[in-house]
Formats: C-alpha cells, sequence, structure tokens
C-alpha cells in the first residue's frame, strides 16, 4: 500500500513562501532607517549619561552600560580572563579556579583585549551587532509574515520597541526583560541570541517546507544557546511544541518510511541541546558555576510580567484564532507558551535568572497582535489606520520615556558604586595591571567588582553571585581591614589566610597605614596613587591564585 505523502504547507496551511512579499530583500526604506536610528539612540543612552557624569564629576567611567553593572562586572571579568587564560576562570575568588566556560562573543572580546585593547571596548563593541542584528531579524520575520507595507512596519515598530507599565512590588515601575531598549543596556548577547533565534526559526521553516535536513537552524540556535542558554531553551521548546502540534505529519513520515523528514527537527534539536548539555555539566563540575546558580536565584512576581505584557499579549491572542497559515506562524504562537515554561523551569533548583525567558517575547507577539487584527473587523473602523498608529505610539512611547527618564539616577555616581571611580583609583588598578608579579587583590567589595575587569587578576569579594562561598562575611572583614575597626592580629591573620599578594585601600576608606599596622615582614612595599594605596604582601605569605 502506498500512501502519498502531504506537503508540509498543506500541513499547516500555505506554504511559508506564498507569505513573503515581492520585495522580500528589498533595501531599508525611510521609516524603517528612522526606526534602526531611534532604536540605535536609545541603546546609547545610558553610556551618554555615564560619559556625561564622568566627564562633569570629574571621575572615571569604568564602561559599565546598564542599571545593574554586576553583570556587566562579570562580562568584563570575564574578557579579562580570556585575554590571559584562554577560557574563562572565576576571578571574583583568591583561589585557583579552572578555565573552563567557553563563550564565542567573550572569546572574541578576549582576543580583542589580549591585542591591548580596553576590555570595556572589547565588550561595548557587541552593541551595534546586538541592535542591529536584532533590527534586522524582525524585519526579516515580518516582511515573510506580512505582505502590506503598514502591516509590516506595525509588527516591526512593536516587536523592536514595545514597552509598557506594570506594578512591580507595588509601585509603577517597567519589567526590563520584556523592553528591547532596557536590554541593549549591558546584555548585548540576549539580544544577539534572540536574533539568531528569530532567524534560526525561519530557516528552519524553510527547510521543512522544502523537505530538507539543514543545519544551519540548529547552529543558530546553538550559538544562540552558548551566548544566552535561556533562548536556546526557548527555541528548543518551539520546535518541539510545533511539531507535536503537527503530530500528523511525523505519523505520515513515519508510515512511508521518509526518515530523511525526521532528520531536521532531531538535527536541530541536537545542535542546540549540545550545548545547553554543556551547561548542565558546568554546573555539576566546576564549584564557582554550581555556587553561582544557587545564588542567582530570585523571585519574581508573575503578576508584574502578566501586567506588563497584558496589552500586547491581549491583542496577540486575537492571532491564535484558526488554524495557523503557516508553520512559520505556528512557531510563533508556541513561542509564549514555550518562554512561560522555561520561565518556570528557571525557578526550580536546575537553573536561575526567570526574568531571561522572556527576552524577546515582543516579536511572537507583535507578529500575532497584527495578523489578529487583519482578520477581525477592528481593520475596517473608520480611520483604522490612525487609530492603529495611536495604539502603536502608547505601546511604545510612554514606556520607553519612563526607562530614559529613570536611568540618570539609576547609574548616577554613589559611594560604593564602581560604575565611577576616582582618578586616583583608577591609577592604582592601572598600576596592578601592568605590573609583573602575579597574585590576587584584596580589597573592598565594590572595588573587587571592578578589578577583574581591569586588571584580570583574581579577587577576594566583588560578585556575591561568584565569590562564594561566605562572600558576605568576607566582605564585612575587608571593610574591617580597611577601616582600622578589626585587632592588628586579626588583621594580620586574615591578611595571610586570604592569600592576597595585594591589598587596595580605596578612596572610600579612612587613611590607615596598613604598612604600619600589619608590620614591614607582611607588608613589603606601599605605593600611594593620592587617595588610593596599593600594599605588596609578602611572597611568604602570598599563596592564593595568581594573575
Amino acid at each position: 500500500m502506498r500512501v502519498q505523502l502531504p506537503q508540509v504547507a498543506s500541513a499547516a496551511g500555505p506554504a511559508p513562501s506564498a507569505s513573503v512579499p515581492a520585495d522580500g530583500r528589498r533595501r531599508l526604506d525611510w521609516f524603517e532607517i528612522l526606526l534602526l536610528a531611534v532604536f540605535g539612540a536609545l541603546s546609547m543612552w545610558v553610556v551618554a549619561l555615564d560619559v556625561a557624569r564622568a566627564i562633569t564629576n570629574g571621575l572615571v567611567w569604568t564602561g559599565t552600560d546598564g542599571f545593574y553593572i554586576v553583570d556587566q562586572m562579570q562580562y568584563l571579568a570575564w574578557i579579562q580572563s580570556v585575554a590571559h587564560h584562554g577560557l574563562v576562570a572565576n576571578l571574583f575568588v583568591l583561589r585557583a579556579t579552572p578555565a573552563d566556560y567557553f563563550q564565542p562573543a567573550i572569546l572574541i572580546s578576549g582576543a580583542i583585549t589580549a591585542a591591548g585593547v580596553p576590555s570595556w571596548i572589547a565588550l561595548l563593541l557587541w552593541k551595534p551587532v546586538a541592535v542591529v542584528g536584532l533590527f534586522l531579524a524582525i524585519r526579516a520575520l515580518a516582511n515573510r509574515m506580512f505582505p502590506g507595507r503598514f502591516e509590516r512596519r506595525t509588527a516591526l515598530t512593536l516587536g523592536l520597541l514595545f514597552a509598557s507599565f506594570s506594578a512591580v512590588y507595588g509601585s509603577l515601575g517597567i519589567v526590563g526583560d520584556m523592553m528591547s531598549v532596557w536590554d541593549s543596556w549591558g546584555y548585548p548577547f540576549g539580544l544577539i541570541a534572540v536574533a539568531l533565534v528569530v532567524f534560526g526559526l525561519m530557516r528552519y521553516d524553510r527547510a521543512r517546507a522544502a523537505g530538507r535536513i539543514d543545519w544551519v537552524p540548529g547552529v543558530l540556535g546553538g550559538i544562540a544557546a552558548t551566548l544566552h542558554p535561556w533562548q536556546g531553551e526557548t527555541m528548543i521548546l518551539i520546535v518541539i511544541g510545533a511539531e507535536l502540534i503537527r503530530w500528523r505529519d511525523i505519523r505520515l513520515w513515519w508510515q512511508a518510511r521518509q526518515w530523511r523528514r525526521l532528520g531536521l527537527p532531531a538535527l536541530t534539536l541536537v545542535l542546540v541541546g549540545l550545548p545547553l548539555l554543556y551547561y548542565l555539566l558546568l554546573g555539576h563540575l566546576d564549584l564557582s558555576w554550581s555556587l553561582a546558580r544557587v545564588n542567582s536565584k530570585h523571585a519574581f512576581p508573575w503578576s508584574a510580567i502578566a501586567i506588563g505584557i497584558a496589552p500586547l499579549a491581549v491583542v496577540a491572542a486575537l492571532g491564535y484564532r484558526g488554524r495557523p497559515q503557516s508553520f512559520l506562524e505556528l512557531l510563533l504562537r508556541v513561542w509564549a507558551p514555550a518562554a512561560v515554561v522555561i520561565y518556570v523551569f528557571s525557578a526550580t533548583g536546575l537553573s536561575a535568572t526567570p526574568l531571561h525567558a522572556f527576552d524577546g517575547i515582543t516579536i511572537p507577539l507583535a507578529m500575532l497582535a497584527v495578523k489578529g487584527v487583519r482578520a477581525t473587523r477592528l481593520r475596517t473602523i473608520p480611520r483604522g489606520r490612525l487609530v492603529a498608529g495611536l495604539a502603536v505610539a502608547a505601546g511604545v512611547i510612554p514606556g520607553n520615556a519612563y526607562a530614559v527618564d529613570i536611568a540618570p539616577a539609576a547609574v548616577a555616581p554613589a559611594s560604593g558604586n564602581a560604575n565611577f571611580i576616582t582618578k586616583d583609583e583608577h591609577a592604582a588598578l592601572r598600576y596592578l595591571a601592568k605590573d609583573s608579579t602575579p597574585g590576587g587583590v584584596l580589597t573592598q567589595f565594590y572595588m573587587g567588582e571592578a578589578v577583574p575587569g581591569a586588571t584580570g587578576r583574581h579577587t577576594l569579594v566583588g560578585d556575591c553571585l561568584w565569590s562564594e562561598p561566605a562572600c558576605m562575611p568576607r566582605s564585612n572583614n575587608a571593610d574591617a581591614l580597611f577601616q582600622g575597626t578589626m585587632s592588628r592580629a586579626q588583621s594580620r591573620q586574615f591578611v595571610i589566610d586570604s592569600g592576597a599578594r595585594f591589598l587596595l585601600a580605596s578612596c572610600n576608606t579612612p587613611d590607615v597605614n596598613l604598612q604600619r599596622r600589619l608590620g614591614s615582614k607582611l607588608i613589603v612595599s606601599a605605593t600611594r596613587f593620592g587617595c588610593a594605596t596599593v600594599y605588596q604582601v609578602a611572597a611568604t605569605a602570598a599563596t592564593a591564585a595568581t594573575s
């Protein structure tokens, strides 16, 4: 008995190519250029604030870009570790740690830093890649989904710039991971991963329609998973979910013994899954990663997420009506439920940082919202395009304006914040970066944040995801040492036990002469840089990690 297999397009609706506009490879028009310029300008807002604050306050900007500088300091430390060790080790502890973390963008930045470029520049180079890459991905998807120019522009604008208010812990706020602009402030790898997933899903749709095995979707998803594993997990669930919904295709392929058609989903899942397996092994085999996973867990109210995405999600619900007109549309329908599953999974003991699951969530919802409105009578209301334009403006302008407005206060110079440091502290860090003597640094927490990324050296404490175990007790002891509130005997023992080769007294501490306090046998030299001082510990006492 011969089984006639349906084409993929007939199983899931019209072939994807049928929805591709004739000018699918057209050049950017004036609206798209303007939109890209707006997105690019918004992505540079925090950088512009940092540069302006550094100039007006006579401070040195350490190169961070975002509200939560601990993440950018982590990236800078990773870049320096690659520049010194080839792969990433944990520099936020004063013990030898394995250099076993591979991340392709960090590897490239590390090579650039090894060539003499400051690590913060090597990190910021990814911002234009993320901004342009995300824009092009959403544009390509909108072109595939809609033949009409107005629909394409609407979907592109919402997918790229949608931002909405929410109630966050009882106060007005925004959920940053659901805003591309907010993610552009210091999280380029997340945006690049989202763009790769979009391109990967579109390539998967084309390969499935042609009935061929294609390694490109899996490679794109695998790179996304390496850069930002939450997006790799999401892509896996999207592919699995969409294929299971089209289970009829799989059964027919199986009955006809056309195993090759099963090769595309199998190959894609394997290629995307391999980096995730690598992360899983890191969490079990590397103590630093295991402790970081535990300490990065946090709870975030589901209500804040639901309220924040509701204005777009309610309209997008219209796009779930009826059968999908293409397999690509089915993939987009599965995206939001997959993100919810990853969010729940990331809140368990097996993962962490659940909010990252919603990076890029506005993209499928924007496409489905436009698709849904087109299929209803809403598109026939008087002055429909004007109303739609006003609705899009309401979904884009207020939320982004609010984020721009609160950014100056969020990134302002503050005591004990390494976003900005004094010129004297900067000179001390440069000294530590250039000194050929190996060894780690003992300093206060806020300067410890900056030490790895600026010098490539290990530090006692500086990031309580990675400065574990006993991060806060060691931070408190460091404060007591530099403030002179710890007894001399305890101070000497603390320095010896730490294994540090250098002590860095910042400008945020009293003028305590640690060489006199700890003794010349322990402290062999002191180099002053105005209000900051670098003390070198005797080699016999410093036994910890080297740089």
